[in-house]
């Protein structure tokens, strides 16, 4: 059995912004954002269950337990 209880997951990505001179500043000093993959997300798996996940874009993962 799986069991996970609000899990969260940030990541920082670096900020682009269109054109030569943005891209020259970028390479000395970098902006980021940070975007959640994950914000409090809690389930259970019992033993024998199939699991699917979709993302936002429509990729997903299918896991047997």
């Amino acid at each position: 059995m799986i069991e996970l209880e609000h899990i969260t997951k940030t990541y920082k990505v670096t900020k682009r912004n269109a054109g030569l001179q943005n891209a020259v500043k970028s390479y000395f000093k970098r902006e980021y954002t940070e975007v959640k993959a994950l914000d409090d997300i809690s389930f259970k798996i019992n033993e024998g269950e199939m699991v699917g996940y979709i993302g936002p874009n429509g990729a997903r993962k299918i896991n047997y337990y």
